[in-house]
C-alpha cells in the first residue's frame, strides 16, 4: 500500500502544486491577459496576430527542480518581453484544469489534460522565488521573422480551441512542448551536440532527481513497466527542463551554424536547500525491519508447528492490493510505460483473493496447494530475474523474502502432514 501511495504523489501531484499557484498568485494578471489576447486574436491585421517590435526578446525559461514530489523534475516556460509594447509574458505548458470532473481517476488512468496559459512573467518568477527555487534565462538569439512566427504560434496555441493537450510525463509535457515550439519556429530547425548524449535510461533520467525523495523512487519503481528501461533517445532526453536547458546551449541554429543562445541570466539564485532524507523511514530500512519480524515470527510458528494465518492477510493483501493495482495500470491507463510490468510476477494479483479466501475457516484446507505453488513460484523468479529487462527496486526483496518465508513454512509442513497421513 505504501508503494501505491508513493505513486499516487507521483503521479496526482508531479506538477499540481507548482501549477495550482500559478492560478493563485494573481488572478488579475489572467484577467488582463484575457484582455491582451482578445485585442491579439481580433486585431485589425488579420494575418499577424500581434505584430513585435524589433526590441522584443523571446527567451528560454528554465526553473530549479524544487524539494517535494510536485516540483521535482523543475520546470520550463517561454518568455516573450516587448518593451515597447510594455508587456512580458510568460507562456507555461504545465496549466491543469482542476475543476475537470473525476480529477483522481484521470490521473490514475492518465487520461490528463494540461493546457498553455500566458500571464505576467513577474507573477511567474515571483511563485519560484517564494519557493527558493532559481531561475535561470536564455535569450535566443532569434530573427525577426522568427521571433515573429513563435509568437504568433503561442497566441494560437494560447486560444481555448487550442490550449489543451494530452499531458504525458514521459514524451509530451512542458519541457517537450517547449523544445517543438523551438525547433519548428526557427528556420531551418535546430541542430544539437548529441555527443552530450547521457546514454541513460527513462528510468535514469527521473531517479536523478530522486535523490532525497526515496519513497518517490519506490512508487515509480512499482508501477512504470520495462519499458522505461530502455535507453532514451538525445530527443527523449530534453523530457527534462535541465537537460533541454543544457543542449540549447550547445544547440546552433542549422540555417548559418549561429548558436541559438545569445546570453544566459541567472533572474534569481536560491539558497541551498534545507531539505534533509530520513534514511530510517526509506523505503528499504522500514522493509528491512519488516522483512525481519516476519522471518522471526514465522520461523518461531514454524517450530511450534502453528502458522498463524493474521501474516498471511498481511502480506498477502499488500501484495494483492499491489498487484491490482498495477495490473489495472497495466491495462486500462494512457500513462507510458506501464506495460510490460515484471513487478507483477512477484506482487501476484491473485494473492489478493487468497487472502479473502483465507478469512473463510472452511476453505482454508483447500488453498494450502497456494503456499506450495508460491513458494516454487518466487525461487523461479529469484533464479530468472537477472535475465528479466527489468530494473527492481532492492525492497522489493524484502517483500519477496517477506512472501517467501510465509509460503515456504506452510508448504514444508503441509506437505510434511501429507507425508504422515500417507504412512498412516
Amino acid at each position: 500500500m505504501l508503494g501505491v501511495f508513493a505513486f499516487c504523489s507521483f503521479i496526482g501531484v508531479l506538477k499540481l502544486n507548482k501549477v495550482k499557484q500559478c492560478f493563485q498568485i494573481n488572478k488579475g494578471h489572467f484577467l488582463c491577459l484575457g484582455m491582451l489576447l482578445f485585442l491579439l486574436f481580433f486585431g485589425v491585421n488579420k494575418s499577424i496576430a500581434f505584430e513585435l517590435s524589433e526590441q522584443a526578446e523571446i527567451s528560454l525559461i528554465t526553473c530549479a527542480p524544487g524539494n517535494g514530489a510536485a516540483t521535482a523534475y523543475g520546470h520550463t516556460a517561454i518568455r516573450v518581453k516587448d518593451e515597447i509594447h510594455n508587456y512580458d509574458l510568460a507562456f507555461n505548458y504545465g496549466i491543469y484544469d482542476f475543476e475537470a470532473p473525476n480529477f483522481a481517476y484521470r490521473f490514475a488512468s492518465g487520461e490528463t489534460d494540461y493546457l498553455l496559459a500566458a500571464y505576467n512573467f513577474e507573477s511567474f518568477v515571483n511563485s519560484y522565488k517564494r519557493k527558493n527555487r532559481s531561475v535561470y534565462e536564455q535569450t535566443l538569439e532569434l530573427t525577426p521573422t522568427e521571433k515573429q512566427k513563435i509568437v504568433d504560434f503561442l497566441i494560437w496555441n494560447a486560444k481555448p480551441e487550442n490550449r489543451v493537450y494530452r499531458y504525458n510525463f514521459f514524451f509530451d509535457n512542458c519541457a517537450t512542448r517547449v523544445r517543438d515550439v523551438l525547433a519548428n519556429n526557427i528556420e531551418g530547425g535546430l541542430t544539437f551536440d548529441e555527443e552530450k548524449h547521457s546514454h541513460k535510461t527513462l528510468r535514469q533520467l527521473v531517479d536523478d532527481y530522486h535523490g532525497k525523495l526515496l519513497w518517490l523512487t519506490f512508487g515509480i519503481d512499482l508501477v512504470v513497466s520495462s519499458e522505461s528501461d530502455r535507453e532514451a533517445t538525445f530527443w527523449e532526453e530534453m523530457l527534462l527542463p535541465d537537460y533541454l536547458m543544457n543542449h540549447l546551449a550547445e544547440a546552433v541554429k542549422t540555417n548559418g551554424n549561429i548558436p541559438v543562445v545569445k546570453k544566459t541570466t541567472t533572474i534569481y539564485q536560491s539558497s541551498s536547500s534545507k531539505y534533509k532524507s530520513f534514511l530510517l523511514v526509506s523505503p528499504f530500512v522500514v522493509f528491512l525491519v519488516c522483512a525481519l519480524l516476519f522471518a522471526f515470527f514465522s520461523y518461531k510458528q514454524f517450530r511450534r508447528s502453528e502458522m498463524k494465518i493474521r501474516l498471511d492477510y498481511l502480506i498477502y493483501g499488500i501484495t494483492g492490493v499491489m498487484g491490482v493495482v498495477m495490473a489495472w495500470m497495466a491495462l486500462f491507463s494512457e500513462h507510458p510505460a506501464m506495460s510490460p510490468n515484471y513487478n507483477l510476477l512477484w506482487a501476484l494479483p491473485a494473492n489478493l483473493l487468497f487472502a479473502i479466501i483465507l478469512r473463510v475457516k472452511k476453505w482454508r484446507p483447500f488453498v494450502k496447494y497456494y503456499h506450495v505453488f508460491v513458494s516454487i513460484w518466487l525461487i523461479l523468479f529469484i533464479c530468472c530475474c537477472a535475465f528479466i529487462p527489468q530494473r527492481f527496486h532492492p525492497a522489493f526483496y524484502l517483500f519477496i523474502a517477506m512472501i517467501f518465508s510465509r509460503s515456504l513454512f506452510h508448504s514444508i509442513l503441509f506437505l510434511k502432514e501429507r507425508s504422515l497421513k500417507g504412512q498412516s
